[in-house]
Formats: structure tokens, sequence, C-alpha cells
């Protein structure tokens, strides 16, 4: 039987994983848009959608 303390502990660790999964994925690391340790290639990617944002539609 779990005493109080475990129950918290694993409702801790619940939380503490759903927001590690939340975060992984709203930071692209499940899609591979990630840096992978590259930080040109990211800032590249940036500045090119940074600069698509900025072009008058026709």
């Amino acid at each position: 039987m779990l005493t109080v303390r475990g129950i918290i502990t694993l409702i801790v660790l619940v939380v503490l994983f759903a927001l590690a999964v939340v975060w992984i994925s709203k930071n692209g690391g499940w899609k591979g848009e990630g840096c992978g340790g590259n930080c040109s290639a990211c800032h590249e990617r940036c500045e090119r959608a940074s600069q698509n944002k900025n072009e008058p539609e026709d």
C-alpha cells in the first residue's frame, strides 16, 4: 500500500514528466527541427523565417 508521501511523490514525478514532454515538443525535439548542436544552422533557419514574415504578400 502506498503512503501519502509515496502518492505525492508519484504525482510530482508525473507532473514533471508531462512538463518535460511539453517543453521538448515545443522546442522541436521529436520533429528534428532542433539545432542538434549546430547553432549556426538553427540561426540560419530562424533568419530565413523572419525574412519571409517581413516580405509583403502579393
